[in-house]
């Protein structure tokens, strides 16, 4: 515990020399990176101990404890009920494990940036670790965060990382309700299970309003969290759920700054990615976990989705989303300000399945396309979606569109019209570029084409509708992108 209290001290001094101080006044100075803004769309990566049973999804640890669980069922069948998850420790073996080929193939997707699981809830952390033997650098020799890094690097991508600490004060706390017999409940390995915190009312799952971190527990989740940075000298850092607790609030704020801090002394714009009021409003990036925002944010914000519809990890049993689905779902984001995080699941011995690498390809091909209207670009002024409203919030992305709906971004001088449904007839008739002060545009159009078609598109615009003939009918299963050139 000592390694914990120096790295304390250290990140106090660092804060009182640094100009971000831990009070929301001083970190509302955040500015959004310019990086950020122009790369727009980066790659997700779960990927950990989790992977090795790939049955249900990622929170395998805590379900294998929770007795009448399929997890758990499976488990105990599988390997048996005294087969506790430090042994799928020794199973995790990524000897395929190759950064600089995952790096190819996100770089082909169009990615800018990617943002690995530095440490998940099972409190394994995939790189070295001076706080905690159960790190990677320690149990098979490898820092998985810092070869991501070195091939981020070579090959110009940003490297970013997620850090899921925080509901490790609970995750394994089936254990102690359904087999206090098990090593969760020992001395012995409380390092790798943590406190597997039990609430009094002995309900498990009351993580809000009975489970609360302990000091000491918030003390060690701050140095943890400060120790990964000064590691992995990341561009962004993304926290989930838990830390938006009150308690969590003061050692947040001082995370928050020593950061920022660091990222001054780096020479790098960096960002801190939250969820559900964790941060005051200017102090970070807020993210919407699989779903969206209504209307359109003044700053930059982020979605986080995955690829797979049931899970955030490999499994076997993995449903996969079509490069069609995801590319309608990047689009709403982008054109309402927002910045996409999609998510892959390697499996354990280090490879992406085939599943995965075949949407992420696709898309890739759809940028190469359309990246003019994705990369650096903003909503359009008067309108950033034309059609049926739709419900948002998060886990609401399984949206339907219709021949109505458009989606739009813009660029100095260049409107970009999405348009969302499946099917295109010949005619494509958009409401919100129809000649007027309000409501409409009064720029003088001089272009119409398709992006990847440098075809002029003849159009007539009134004050009811801009009209563009597209010669033909068109299968719009993975969307087009009008571009429109005006003076």
């Amino acid at each position: 515990m000592n390694r914990v209290k120096e790295y304390l001290k250290m990140i106090d001094r660092v804060i009182e020399e640094g100009s971000f101080k831990d009070n929301w006044e001083s970190l509302s100075k955040f500015k959004v990176p310019e990086w950020y803004r122009e790369k727009r769309f980066g790659i997700f990566i779960h990927w950990g101990v989790y992977s090795v049973p790939a049955y249900f999804n990622e929170w395998y640890p805590r379900l294998m404890y929770k007795k009448g669980e399929q997890a758990a069922l499976y488990h105990e069948k599988t390997y048996g009920r005294n087969f506790e998850y430090r042994h799928f420790i020794e199973k995790f073996k990524p000897e395929k494990f190759d950064a600089d080929e995952w790096i190819r193939i996100f770089k082909e997707s169009g990615a800018g940036f990617i943002m690995p699981v530095g440490e998940h809830h099972d409190g394994i952390k995939m790189y070295k670790s001076e706080l905690n033997r159960w790190n990677m650098g320690d149990l098979n020799g490898r820092d998985y965060m810092k070869e991501l890094h070195d091939a981020c690097d070579r090959a110009d991508i940003g490297f970013c990382i997620s850090n899921h600490r925080a509901e490790h004060y609970w995750f394994f706390n089936g254990a102690r309700k359904f087999y206090p017999g098990s090593e969760v409940c020992s001395d012995e390995y409380c390092d790798l299970y943590g406190p597997a915190f039990m609430p009094q009312s002995k309900n498990i799952d009351k993580t809000d309003k009975e489970i609360f971190a302990s000091e000491e527990y918030l003390e060690e989740w701050l140095a943890s969290a400060c120790e990964m940075i000064d590691r992995c000298k990341p561009l962004a850092v993304y926290f989930d759920w838990w830390v938006h607790k009150d308690e969590f609030r003061p050692y947040l704020k001082k995370f928050v700054a020593y950061y920022y801090n660091r990222g001054v002394e780096w020479g790098k714009e960096v960002a801190v990615f939250y969820k559900w009021g964790a941060l005051f409003d200017g102090c970070g990036i807020f993210d919407v976990e699989r779903g969206q925002i209504d209307g359109v944010s003044p700053q930059l914000w982020q979605n986080d989705t995955a690829i797979a519809k049931n899970s955030w990890g490999y499994t076997d049993n993995n449903s996969f989303k079509s490069p069609a689905e995801i590319i309608r779902n990047m689009i709403e984001v982008f054109s309402k300000n927002g910045c996409y995080m999609l998510n892959t699941g390697p499996k354990s011995d280090g490879t992406i399945c085939d599943e995965e690498k075949a949407v992420l390809l696709e898309i890739g091909k759809w940028m190469k396309t359309n990246s003019e209207a994705v990369y650096g670009s903003y909503p359009f002024e008067v309108c950033h979606f034309e059609g049926k409203k739709k419900k948002n919030g998060s886990f609401k992305e399984n949206k339907k569109f219709g021949k109505k709906d458009f989606c739009f971004t813009q660029k100095p001088g260049k409107i970009y019209i999405f348009p969302m449904g499946n099917h295109l007839k010949e005619t494509v008739t958009v409401k919100s570029l129809r000649r007027a002060n309000e409501g409409g545009i009064r720029y003088k159009i001089k272009n119409i084409h398709i992006l990847g078609d440098n075809r002029k598109l003849e159009f007539t615009q009134t004050e009811k509708a801009l009209k563009i003939n597209l010669n033909k009918t068109i299968n719009n299963a993975v969307p087009v992108c009008i571009c429109v050139e005006v003076e």
